[in-house]
């Protein structure tokens, strides 16, 4: 087996990372390490506190035991813009040197201030307006913001590592989700990916992105804001609570009764904890407004025209872990809804089982680390 670098996730609850070895087609997480990080040290895919992120970098690679230094990172999607374009085909070679001159209205940026990528979709046959046939590569435009980028990969190097390439987070979730293989058939297949301050759904087909939408300021951090401000708590208890708590609430204690009270008025029944309540009230919007951009999202997919219906989606992210949201999302969308699968699909190491290091939380690094075959 040979090992090439390690995928690397800076968000704003931790950092995970994974590494993946090939060995004769198979495919195997051989190390996997996670951190949690300090409250407002990254937000919204933006580092606030440089010494707190390179500190737990340090501490996730001695426990981690990697035996390389070398990370491919995920960019927040909340940093980069993607935008589906039709432009003049072209020879693959003229048409990566002519595309900083022909988006220029496609994107609501300073084109000096990013890095630009593309994804080709397909190439479609058009016509002109007289007739005659034009053909058009079809497009999914990336543009990441170049500062950000650079200072994330000056922090990393601070960490002692060393960073070797840079990808969006969607197209990791991508290649998580395929065991960084084309998969063999033409299903469309939806990926939510509830995190700490966003949510972003992906829609993709053979391993190739359809479509990409992030909401900021929509995740799990979001309702402990709201539960600390309402209860008058710190975020961290207010975070245990919401944990605790779930949308449903606490599983009602069940205890033997007594013959006498079956025809009783009910008096002495416990009293609701009214923080229970308040827990529960606050959630239950949350999760609708979750619930509700992610069918939006997937109608606005549908709406566009496109071939293909969706047939399946994803939950990952630390958010879905919360008790009640995946079961609340499968009610109320038409689809079969699953988690993603902690292994996603793969083999793990016998130190990977043995410490039960992986769950869907990993996914964005174990896609990262299958971003490039060594």
């Amino acid at each position: 087996m040979t090992a090439s670098f390690v995928g690397l996730d800076i968000g704003s609850s931790g950092i995970r990372a994974a590494l993946v070895k090939r060995h004769r087609g198979e495919v195997e997480i051989s190390r996997a390490a996670s951190i949690d990080l300090p409250e407002g040290s990254v937000s919204n895919g933006i580092v606030g506190d440089p010494k707190a992120v390179v500190s737990a970098l340090k501490k996730l690679w001695r426990h981690g035991r990697f035996g390389t230094r070398r990370v491919a990172f995920a960019l927040s999607d909340s940093g980069v813009l993607t935008r589906q374009v039709d432009l003049p085909w072209m020879p693959p070679a003229d048409f990566a040197t002519a595309l900083r001159y022909q988006i220029g209205d496609a994107l609501p940026v300073d084109l000096a201030t990013v890095e630009l990528d593309y994804h080709l979709l397909t190439e479609i046959e058009n016509v002109d307006d007289i007739g005659n046939p034009m053909p058009v590569n079809r497009i999914l435009v990336v543009a990441a913001n170049r500062t950000s980028t650079e200072d994330e990969a000056h922090i990393l190097r601070q960490a002692g590592l060393e960073p070797i390439s840079a990808d969006s987070s969607a197209f990791a979730l991508i290649r998580a989700a395929c065991r960084g293989e084309v998969p063999t058939d033409d299903r469309v297949s939806a990926i939510a990916d509830i995190g700490a301050d966003q949510l972003t759904v992906v829609i993709h087909q053979n391993g190739q992105p359809l479509f990409l939408r992030t909401i900021a300021n929509l995740g799990g951090h979001t309702a402990t804001l709201a539960l600390a401000e309402r209860l008058s708590m710190e975020p961290d208890l207010a975070e245990q609570v919401k944990r605790e708590t779930g949308l449903n609430g606490p599983a009602p204690v069940v205890a033997p009764i007594a013959e006498s009270s079956v025809f009783g008025t009910g008096a002495d029944d416990a009293p609701i904890d009214p923080r229970v309540l308040a827990t529960v009230g606050i959630l239950n919007p949350w999760a609708t407004t979750i619930v509700s951009e992610i069918r939006n999202s997937l109608d606005y997919y549908q709406a566009s025209g496109v071939s293909g219906a969706i047939t399946s989606l994803t939950l990952t992210g630390r958010t879905m872990l919360l008790d009640g949201l995946m079961e609340r999302i499968a009610t109320q969308i038409p689809l079969p809804v699953a988690p993603m699968d902690p292994l996603l699909g793969m083999t793990a190491s016998k130190r990977v089982q043995h410490e039960n290091l992986t769950d869907s939380r990993m996914a964005i690094a174990v896609g990262m680390a299958l971003a490039v075959r060594p």
